[in-house]
């Protein structure tokens, strides 16, 4: 899944992001987010979508946006539509539960001590 590196930190500077908004419906389960170009993708870590709900995007709410790591929901319009165009009231958007990101250097260490110990 792809994140720019200011929206994946939100999830580790206190920010408390808990979901992420997409245009499209992701399966639940284990997924690594990504950066960068499709051509020079960048391991930014893992997480687990744990559910996913329907919301237009005309029907956001300040609870969606302090969900998603921002202050308020002005802010999280605006990054919507920075990163997908102009949306109307009637999109249809998908916010996705996460659980448990972990930054790709951590998640390193993690299964490099799993494998010194053999």
């Amino acid at each position: 899944m792809r994140f720019n590196k200011r929206n994946w930190e939100k999830y580790f500077d206190g920010s408390n992001k808990i979901t992420t908004i997409r245009l499209k419906k992701s399966p639940l389960g284990h997924k690594r987010a990504w950066a960068g170009s499709y051509y020079k993708p960048e391991l930014l870590g893992e997480f687990n979508i744990t559910g996913v709900i329907e919301r237009f995007y005309g029907d956001l709410t300040e609870e969606d946006a302090k969900n998603d790591g921002f202050e308020c929901l002005h802010l999280l319009k605006e990054e919507l539509m920075q990163l997908n165009g102009k949306l109307s009231p009637s999109t249809l958007l998908f916010i996705h539960s996460t659980k448990k990101p972990v930054m790709a250097k951590q998640w390193a260490k993690v299964t490099s001590n799993d494998t010194t110990t053999a």
